[in-house]
């Protein structure tokens, strides 16, 4: 089984472990997005993936989104399925 990212715009970032002994990899938007106070917005990752059967893909916010951006996943946590590939998967803040 191939399990991985795919770039679907040229603006994507394939993810990536920020130090050695980082918990979980780093994904960042593909587009520029301004959020205004109390505004609800679906951010772009420019990304598919690929997992295995039984596997999911979990989204976690970063730590300083709500401290130095002002900003939190709207559903605490990110649930990616393993049957969601090819379709784009998205944050909501």
């Amino acid at each position: 089984m191939k399990r991985g990212f795919k770039k679907l715009n040229e603006n994507a970032t394939i993810p990536e472990r920020a130090t050695e002994h980082s918990a979980g990899y780093d994904i960042s938007a593909s587009e520029t997005v301004t959020i205004q106070p109390d505004e609800i917005k679906m951010v772009s990752t420019g990304l598919a993936v690929q997992l295995g059967d039984d596997e999911v893909l979990k989204l976690y916010d970063r730590s300083s989104n709500p401290v130095k951006r002002g900003i939190a996943l709207i559903n605490s946590v990110g649930i990616i399925d393993s049957d969601y590939y090819p379709q784009e998967f998205k944050g909501l803040f």
